[in-house]
């Protein structure tokens, strides 16, 4: 365990494109997410919040600025090097869940613990007790285009779970679940970050927000305010 944050950004932006044709959607941002903490991310559409979670995981990197994740400098990584740390300390949900159609659930969840080059059992096992976590067991045998789309949001987040992450990036989790299914995973991910994991959460709903310890408000790619959540907020 590393002392420091989980995650830090330092004066990071980000450009895309060139000329003309650049836009910046993060500027100058800094922003350290400690173990045991959940912070929210809120702000209009094109502010910049799925830019600043793909920087934190390493899915891209910044035109300016540091990224380290567990005491290590992303630029400093190769391309193995930063595949193997997202895959043994990040949890990601992908706004678009990123589920491979031809996988079953189980299987899904199973894949990022034996690239990692854990036992088949044991991933499997892992994989068995995050879906009965989000309520799932059921359809651990069925492949995505199966289930409902509350179901395949479950199953990317029971992705995200499986293993030892320390660091949990999460783009609106609850999109597509009902508002006792949302409350339900977020309890789940405030268990994870009180058990010592750095969670990161993009989401537009203030119902949401309240579960965290601090909401980060992002308008056109800089953060306006940072506020700290009230205790007797939904948790």
């Amino acid at each position: 365990m590393t002392l420091g944050p989980v995650v830090r950004l330092a004066e990071v932006t980000r450009t895309h494109g060139a000329g003309s044709q650049a836009v910046t959607a993060l500027r100058g941002v800094s922003l350290d997410v400690e173990a045991g903490e959940l912070v929210a991310v809120m702000g209009p559409s094109g502010s910049g919040k799925s830019t600043l979670l793909n920087l934190a995981g390493g899915l891209e990197g910044p035109t300016s600025g540091s990224v380290t994740v567990e005491g290590t400098p992303l630029a400093s990584l190769s391309v193995r090097e930063l595949a193997g740390l997202r895959r043994r300390h990040v949890g990601y949900v992908f706004q678009d869940l990123n589920l491979i159609p031809s996988l079953t659930a189980l299987e899904n969840v199973t894949l990022p613990r034996e690239l990692d080059g854990v036992a088949f059992k044991v991933a499997r096992r892992e994989a068995l007790e995050v879906l009965a976590e989000v309520d799932l067991g059921e359809v651990a045998d069925r492949f995505p285009d199966e289930i409902s789309g509350g179901q395949r949001q479950r199953v990317a987040i029971a992705r995200a779970l499986v293993g030892e992450r320390r660091l949990l990036l999460a783009d609106e989790p609850t999109g597509a679940l009902d508002t006792p299914t949302g409350d339900d995973i977020l309890r789940l991910l405030r268990t994870r970050c009180d058990a010592g994991a750095a969670v990161l959460l993009v989401t537009h709903e203030p119902r949401y927000a309240a579960w965290a310890d601090r909401v980060v408000f992002l308008r056109d790619g800089e953060i306006a305010d940072s506020t700290a959540v009230p205790l007797e907020s939904a948790r």
